[in-house]
Parts: structure tokens; C-alpha cells; sequence
């Protein structure tokens, strides 16, 4: 069981200490160092973030504390021998270390700068001596700072991707978003595109807030809400008993909560929502596909039903201003609405389509109204998304950002001039960024958890968050529902994205086991040959694809200006970067041709475009619009996928010219990724009706009596992380072993005013 993580500043107090000790001269001659990163042959070392990334292919390695100390103790000496003896009593002051620890911290500095203990081009092993830096090394200097920009009322224009710098995975965070993926910070400086998440020289002048947890009890408390002056908080509570989401309220100031809401049997309630003035709270009431809003006043009395829902699994929604009416969007199943954001009239009930020019494939959802009800914001797109605004009274939306990225909730700051957002990317953080132009600012790492879906009070400057914390494990089902599930490969950590190759002899699938995200491989009948790959760190959107003999994976991972498409070795487990022409490679696809591969790129607007490309030249030959994800039939020779917001399935020929519709009713658009194809036939492993895990076939063979069986009826495994192997004997997934969520609380005056 692993223990729950106390909140606080510990990587701020952290970085504090090892820059503390050097400017205390702990070792001879030590100077402070003028920026947080440290320049060591071909890596950069983030001290506040306690990373090292590798310039040649963006790999990144966390440290400990106690490694990172080690290290700044080498470069202190610059290239002479500092005995064992020394080292344990600089890192190790006044306590009673063994060997090992240091040997431990070598260790893992090597594993780090991917170093060889026998042929070491990082620090050398002085035998009965010590240990010595080799590789050359210098600080890099601070950027300068740029001009203030001017603040503007209008939305800007769109700010351009930019690169990332830190690591602090947590595949936790991932795993939300399958429940639930990270930004690798790369180099910095001078040529950082405008809007890029900075780099850890920035991190350091993060603002200081003080996070707390402010409902913490073993079950989970999701969806917080705060009134607009702050001082209540609502929030929905997993009941023990019943398995059923129940609305809570409480002071923030206190930690006992009550039940806001009581719903009927085989009822539950969900995603609140205050109104600007405080006296009413509505929320969505859902019975397995019923679903409808609720309208209740702020102290539990008259409620009623506002209007019913389209989409049952629900995306947050917000009122309007005057308190008229909710904005909602996700609406997938509203005939012709697609996933555009509606308006739904409290005092009619009716439901309309916003009109700003967005069409019927659009997946636009979370909208939120600016506490001056001048803006409307919302996020555009689902794996590629980003916020965009629009007036509140409607026109065209404007791009607030180009992250292309897992966005997690947001939030506007009081004075409607700019936002906090969730990004879930190599670490899931909050960040901040301003109407008036620039690039986001990140603001301190939440120790013990991931921070996800911010609520800021209208009125006050205070947030509240969730912090999610998870622990889930490989397991691999008979698709007959035959016998229970079998654990494999083991770990104490966030295991994602099982692909098993089509013999069904080795798996490869995603882990922080090593305490960083790395690509693992090994054959589950043979524990022993589990191994990690380096020189790529992994995107655990999708599950690894095998070639058809089983000898090479496509993965994305990420590269220098952001995700890449990398090819793996299986045998000699070499990562190679494949040169896509498109940006953001999402997914790939093996064809049976060597000299065809498909990829899921970036279309625009947040959508992913399917290309067959002709190699080796990359030329693109066709391409269909709108995929969520596609994979390739070698048995029947097509390519099926699934749309982003639309119910069903489909499938093309090989060259992409012909689409027919597969199945028009699985999966749902919110289980896009649930389905998998063996032996020609396409079967859906999501949720149905008294099974949260199901294996049924799709299509034709659904309609002539196919397989159908529940693998697990009370667990759903973790969205979008399942593999089946080429005969459709076993479903490999990754379940949740342990997942708690909190709620977590901050004032954010260090953001107001001229702060900012």
C-alpha cells in the first residue's frame, strides 16, 4: 500500500536546500550557480525539478535529492577525485550512512546520463578512492528578461507551440486521462518559440502558494467547486457503500463535509456548478443512460429538473452571467450537434446550438464564463487540445493557446484577464496565462499528487483542485470471461498501455517503475527478460504497435520540438526517430506493406488527420479527416477507426478511398480507443450495461450471435490501455490498484494585482 504523499512545497523546499548548501560553501571554493540548470556533456541538469535531459534525444531521468547533491559535489571539484569518505559526509551530514547509499546515488547519476561503469565518459570509479567528473560541464546563463507586454481587452491571437522543459512524470495523471502524459523540457534560451511552457531557469521565479488538502479521506472527491466569494466548497464523493457519486458540501475554512443532494435509487449526482451569484448550484443527476440537470438552491432546497441530457457520461458545463440558462458541450448524441457547445434555457427547458461557426465534427467542451461574463472559453479538441475564447454573446472564437496537449480543466482568475490550466504532459502542473499575450507561467509542483480540474472563486482569489493519486498494475484476461485476471510484471508503480505482439510471446507497455516514464518490453512468461528501452521517453496515449513478425514497435515519444513517431528494435531494443513530414504525430499504424505506414497527425483545430505515407520518401498518398485513432486489419486487409465525436466505427481499404460503416452503436465516442482487431474481427472491450470490462464482437459477427463476454463486471479498465494478441485469445489491460482523490485548496494572491 503506498502512503499517502502529504502535501506541500517539498520539491520548492527541496531545490531551496541544494542551492542553500552550495551558497554556504560546503565544499571549497563553492560558488552559487547563476541559473538553475547545470550543462554536463550532452545533458542538462534541472536542479529545481531534479532532472536530467539528454540533448541528442530528449530523454529525461529524475534524481533523488541525495544524487543531485552528489553530483554538485563532483562538479564542485572540477574533474579531481573526491574520496568516498567526503562524499558521505557532505551528502550524509551528521548521520550514520552505509556505502550503499552513495553506491545508489552513482548508480542512478549514471543510469541518468546513460554513463558505462566500464568504459565511463561521465564520472570515473577511482578504485579505494573515489569518483570523478569527467565530461565538461558549465551553468548556463539566465535569459534576459523580455518586455512587459501591454495588457488588451480582446483575446489574442494565437500563441504559438513552444518547447517544454522538466520531467516530473506521473503516469498517474496519464492514467486519469486514460483515467488519463508530460512535457519534457528541452534547451532554452534565445530561440524558445513564444508560448512554449518554460523551462526550469523560469520555474524558479514561480509564484509561492501554499497548497493544502481540504477533504482527504480514503474515498474519492472529485469535481470541486467553490462559491464565488470562496468560502464553500462543493464537491462529488465515491459512497463506499453504493459505488454511487453524492454531492457534498462544506466551509473551505473547515473539514467536515455534509450531503448537498439525495438522489433515488440507482441515481447519482455530478459535475456542480455555482452561479455567479452564489444562491444556486446545478448539476447532472444520471441513472445509467438517463441523464438530465438538476437546479437546487445553495442551501439543498427546491430542487428541480432544468432539462435533460445528451450525453450521459457528461463534460463539465457553466451557467450563463444572468443565470438564465447552462452552457454544456460534449454533447455527442444531440442529433446534428456533435460536440459543439449548447445552451440549454432554464425557464423552457429547450436546448440550442451556440452559434459561432463551428461544425458537427467539432469537439469543443469545459466552457466557462468569465467572472465579468465579457468572455467564453472553452477547450477545442480532446488528445490535440487547446483554450479558445469567444464574447459571451457569441462570434467567432479566437485560439488562446497552441499547446496541442492533454488539457485537464481550467479556470479564469477573478479579474477575467487570464486563466489556470491543468496540462497533463510528462508531469501533470498547473499553469497560468494572461489575455494579454504571453507564454504560461508554471506554478509550483504539487508534492504527492497530480493537480487536475482547477476551480477558481469568481469573487476571491483562492482555487481549489483535485489531487489524484494512482497505482495500477498489468493484468491479462481470457476473452472467453474464462477465469479471473492474471497479474503480470508486477510493480509498485503506474503501469499503462499494454501491446502484446501478435505471437502473444512479449508485451511492451509504458511504467514510471524506475521512478521515471520509460518503454518497457519483456515476455510475460518469462519475468526475467523484462527490460527497459532507452533513448525514448513515451507518450502513454496509445498502446505500442507491433510490426505483423513481431520485430519492431511504433511508439510515440517525445523529441526536440515536441511528440515524434520513434521505430523499436524489438531485438536490440534501439529507438530511431522516424522523420514524419506532419506535426504531432499522435498514433501509427503497420500496413502489410513495408514501404506504407499510417499516422495520425495533426489536422488543425484540434483534430487528428489519418495519413498513408509512401516510403522512404514520406510522400503522403491519401488521407481521411477527422480519426480519433485507426488500426490496421492484416486479415481483412482495411484500415477501421473510430471518430472523435461520433458513435461507431469504421473502416477503409487499404488505400483509404472507400469508407462503409463497421457499427453504428460501439463504441461510444468517450470509449474511442476501447476496441481491438483479431483474426478480421473487430470486438469492443469497454463498458456496457452490468460490465464495466466486456469483449464483444462488432459489426456482422455482433449481429450473426459473435463472441460476447463480461472479463471484469464491477472494474473498468483504464481507458484506451488494452492489446489483444493475433489469435484473440488475451486481453492484456491496465487496472487500477490503488486511485484516491482529493481535494486540494491554495490562495492565489500572489497572482493578483501587481504580482502579475
Amino acid at each position: 500500500m503506498l502512503a499517502k504523499p502529504a502535501l506541500g512545497q517539498t520539491g520548492v523546499m527541496e531545490e531551496r536546500a541544494v542551492i542553500g548548501e552550495r551558497r554556504n560553501g560546503n565544499a571549497a571554493g563553492a560558488q552559487a550557480p547563476p541559473s538553475g540548470l547545470l550543462c554536463v556533456g550532452d545533458h542538462e541538469v534541472d536542479l529545481a525539478r531534479r532532472t536530467v535531459v539528454s540533448r541528442i534525444d530528449g530523454g529525461s531521468r529524475r534524481l533523488t535529492l541525495k544524487s543531485l547533491q552528489v553530483l554538485l559535489a563532483l562538479v564542485d571539484e572540477a574533474g579531481r577525485v573526491v574520496s568516498r569518505d567526503a562524499l558521505l559526509a557532505r551528502v550524509w551530514p551528521d548521520t550514520l550512512p552505509t556505502d550503499d547509499v552513495l553506491t545508489q546515488a552513482i548508480a542512478l547519476l549514471r543510469k541518468a546520463f546513460g554513463d558505462d561503469r566500464e568504459a565511463p565518459r561521465y564520472i570515473e570509479t577511482i578504485a579505494k578512492g573515489g569518483y570523478r567528473l569527467l565530461a565538461a560541464h558549465r551553468w548556463q546563463a539566465p535569459p534576459v528578461a523580455a518586455a512587459e507586454p501591454a495588457p488588451s481587452a480582446p483575446p489574442p491571437a494565437a500563441i504559438p507551440r513552444g518547447r517544454v522543459r522538466r520531467r516530473g512524470w506521473t503516469l498517474a495523471a496519464a492514467a486519469t486521462a486514460l483515467f488519463g502524459s508530460l512535457a519534457l523540457f528541452l534547451h532554452a534560451g534565445s530561440t524558445r518559440d513564444k508560448g512554449a511552457l518554460p523551462g526550469a531557469a523560469d520555474s524558479l521565479h514561480a509564484p509561492s502558494l501554499q497548497y493544502r488538502a481540504i477533504v482527504s479521506s480514503p474515498e474519492q472527491e472529485t469535481m470541486p467547486r467553490l462559491s464565488p466569494d470562496g468560502t464553500q466548497l462543493v464537491f462529488a464523493r465515491l459512497d463506499p457503500r453504493t459505488r454511487r457519486q453524492l454531492l457534498h458540501i462544506q466551509r473551505t475554512s473547515q473539514a467536515s463535509a455534509r450531503q448537498f443532494a439525495f438522489p433515488g435509487p440507482g441515481e447519482q449526482d455530478s459535475l456542480p456548478a455555482w452561479s455567479r451569484d452564489g444562491r444556486r448550484i446545478a448539476f447532472v443527476r444520471s441513472s445509467g443512460k438517463d441523464c438530465r440537470f438538476m437546479v437546487v438552491a445553495a442551501d439543498g432546497s427546491g430542487e428541480r429538473t432544468a432539462g435533460d441530457c445528451a450525453d450521459p457520461d457528461g463534460l463539465s458545463f457553466d451557467w450563463t452571467a444572468d443565470g438564465r440558462a447552462l452552457v454544456a458541450g460534449g454533447m455527442r448524441a444531440a442529433a446534428g450537434a456533435g460536440g459543439a457547445l449548447r445552451r440549454l434555457d432554464l425557464a423552457s427547458g429547450r436546448w440550442r446550438t451556440l452559434d459561432y461557426g463551428v461544425d458537427r465534427d467539432a469537439v469543443d467542451s469545459l466552457p466557462r464564463h468569465s467572472p465579468d461574463g465579457r468572455w467564453l472559453g472553452f477547450r477545442r479538441g480532446t488528445t490535440l487540445g487547446d483554450l479558445w475564447l469567444m464574447p459571451a454573446g457569441g462570434g467567432a472564437p479566437r485560439r488562446l493557446t497552441t499547446l496541442r496537449g492533454d488539457i485537464r480543466g481550467w479556470a479564469w482568475l477573478p479579474d477575467s484577464q487570464g486563466v489556470v490550466f491543468s496540462l497533463v504532459k510528462e508531469e501533470v502542473r498547473l499553469y497560468r496565462i494572461d489575455l494579454a499575450g504571453g507564454d504560461p507561467v508554471p506554478l509550483p509542483v504539487l508534492a504527492g499528487g497530480n493537480p487536475i480540474q482547477p476551480d477558481i472563486a469568481a469573487d476571491d482569489w483562492s482555487m481549489a483542485f483535485e489531487i489524484d493519486r494512482l497505482r495500477s498494475g498489468m493484468f491479462r484476461f481470457r476473452t472467453d470471461g474464462s477465469g479471473a485476471g492474471e497479474p503480470v510484471f508486477a510493480s509498485s508503480g503506474v503501469d499503462l498501455t499494454p501491446g502484446i505482439s501478435p505471437d502473444g510471446a512479449t508485451l511492451a507497455f509504458v511504467s514510471d517503475r524506475s521512478l521515471h516514464a520509460q518503454l518497457w518490453i519483456g515476455q510475460p512468461a518469462h519475468p526475467e527478460t523484462l527490460r527497459a528501452v532507452a533513448g525514448i521517453v513515451p507518450v502513454p496515449r496509445h498502446p505500442p504497435v507491433w510490426s505483423g513478425d513481431g520485430r519492431k514497435l511504433l511508439v510515440i515519444g517525445r523529441g526536440d520540438n515536441g511528440d515524434r513517431l520513434f521505430e523499436i528494435e524489438a531485438g536490440s531494443d534501439t529507438a530511431t526517430p522516424l522523420p514524419v513530414p506532419a506535426p504531432s504525430p499522435a498514433f501509427a499504424a503497420y500496413t502489410d506493406r513495408p514501404d506504407r505506414l499510417l499516422v495520425g497527425t495533426d489536422g488543425g483545430q484540434g483534430r487528428l488527420r489519418l495519413v498513408l505515407y509512401s516510403l522512404p520518401d514520406w510522400r503522403s498518398i491519401a488521407t481521411l479527416e477527422d480519426v480519433a485513432v485507426a488500426r490496421y486489419d492484416a486479415a481483412g486487409q482495411r484500415v477501421c477507426f473510430t471518430r472523435p465525436a461520433r458513435t461507431g466505427i469504421w473502416c477503409a481499404d487499404p488505400g483509404l478511398q472507400s469508407v462503409v460503416a463497421h457499427d453504428t452503436r460501439f463504441p461510444a465516442a468517450a470509449h474511442y480507443r476501447e476496441w481491438n482487431i483479431a483474426k478480421g474481427t473487430l470486438y469492443y472491450d469497454g463498458p456496457i450495461d452490468g460490465c464495466r470490462t466486456a469483449w464483444m464482437a462488432l459489426g456482422d459477427s455482433h449481429r450473426a450471435g459473435g463472441g460476447r463476454s463480461c472479463l471484469i463486471a464491477g472494474q473498468a479498465a483504464l481507458a484506451g490501455s488494452s492489446s489483444v494478441d493475433g489469435e484473440g485469445r488475451w486481453l492484456y489491460a491496465s487496472l487500477p490498484l490503488e486511485h484516491n482523490i482529493d481535494v486540494g485548496w491554495t490562495s492565489l494572491q500572489a497572482l493578483a494585482g501587481p504580482a502579475r
